[in-house]
């Protein structure tokens, strides 16, 4: 049976300030007046029941997950003892979905990014639950780049003397994680790479020996785990197993290495809440002079800009253009929107300083 893993442990410091440790950016309602995780859920639900729909985050977001999805039994929320992305995020919900299901398919999901178009996502889902059974693969979302993207990571797709091997499914040749512009250019060209979304599809037995061959250490912590589960120091094992397993992604860790990768081109809406520069890259749509405003805002030859505020607080902007200004009721973030990639430069910043760590 199909099983949906939900990635919900990074809190989007990208997205300060609306963006907070205690309240992530996958709980904000940015867009549509509901959050990208109650989006998610609305597309998985019809499909898949809500025992087999888990969460992975960490300690400090469970209550909010929690309150924002009541529905969600508290068994399929996997809190975290500590953050070591994403490999041994997956890890331990693959070790967790195979002990409830021995023959689980898992697709798993980012809870930060925005989709639309129900039929054709589950059409690209299908399509890789049936390469992941028959052949025994990890398998990849790619979706076809629209502009030279520098914020994506990007798949490298194989072709056969010249001709595309299928018209839905290819094998992944390379991965390349977020390259700078003359590198994004060279791509968006090249037909043979596609944008990484970050969706991926196996079985829970699968990637489990993956992990068993590319990250063995994480594997061995895994095991305990899996043998310390119903037992009373089920705790005390995952604590000591997570802080053993490396930190390094899914990615980097099994999947640039892996030689059963393929990719499913997903021609459905896709939207990474990755910045505030985002939010203008087709998940909201821009005013006549190309701003994206959210609240109380009047401006005079402002133009390209990203402006968020509450209802009850005005931004006047006069002559401004390509500026990202958030405004809320403890922290103000303005910023040129070119660099609203290096937000997270500035939260470390601020982490740092013991007077603002609290605005954090």
């Amino acid at each position: 049976m199909i099983h949906a893993v939900i990635l919900a442990g990074g809190w989007g410091s990208r997205f300060w300030p609306q963006s907070r440790k205690k309240f992530p950016k996958q709980l904000l309602c940015i867009a549509k007046g509901y959050s990208p995780l109650e989006n998610l859920l609305k597309i998985l639900r019809p499909q898949i029941p809500r025992e087999r729909i888990w969460l992975v985050t960490n300690q400090e977001h469970l209550q909010g997950l929690c309150r924002q999805l009541p529905g969600l039994s508290r068994k399929n929320i996997l809190a975290e003892p500590l953050a070591k992305n994403t490999a041994a995020a997956i890890g331990w919900a693959a070790v967790t979905v195979k002990k409830a299901d021995p023959q689980a398919l898992m697709v798993v999901l980012s809870s930060d990014q925005i989709f639309g178009q129900k039929k054709l996502i589950w059409q690209a889902i299908r399509d890789a639950c049936k390469r992941a059974r028959e052949q025994n693969a990890l398998v990849v979302m790619g979706i076809r780049p629209n502009r030279a993207a520098t914020e994506y990571g990007y798949l490298k797709i194989a072709r056969r003397r010249g001709k595309i091997q299928n018209s839905r499914i290819y094998k992944v040749e390379k991965f390349t994680e977020k390259p700078n512009l003359k590198s994004a250019q060279r791509f968006f060209k090249n037909k043979n790479y596609l944008w990484n979304a970050g969706i991926f599809v196996w079985q829970a037995a699968a990637i489990l020996e993956a992990f068993k061959k590319y990250l063995p250490k994480t594997y061995a912590g895994l095991e305990n785990i899996d043998k310390a589960f119903g037992r009373r120091q089920y705790s005390a094992q995952l604590v000591k197993a997570y802080r053993r397993f490396k930190n390094i992604s899914i990615d980097y860790g099994i999947l640039e290495k892996a030689r059963n990768i393929y990719a499913v081109v997903g021609n459905f809406l896709w939207r990474d809440l990755g910045s505030w520069q985002s939010l203008a890259q087709g998940i909201l749509r821009p005013d006549g002079m190309g701003n994206v405003v959210s609240g109380l805002h009047k401006g005079i030859k402002t133009k390209n800009s990203v402006i968020f505020s509450g209802d009850k607080h005005l931004i006047a902007t006069l002559g401004v253009h390509n500026l990202v200004i958030v405004h809320t009721p403890s922290a103000t973030l303005v910023c040129r929107k070119d660099q609203a990639q290096d937000v997270k430069k500035l939260t470390h910043a601020l982490e740092k300083d013991q007077r603002f760590k609290k605005y954090l």
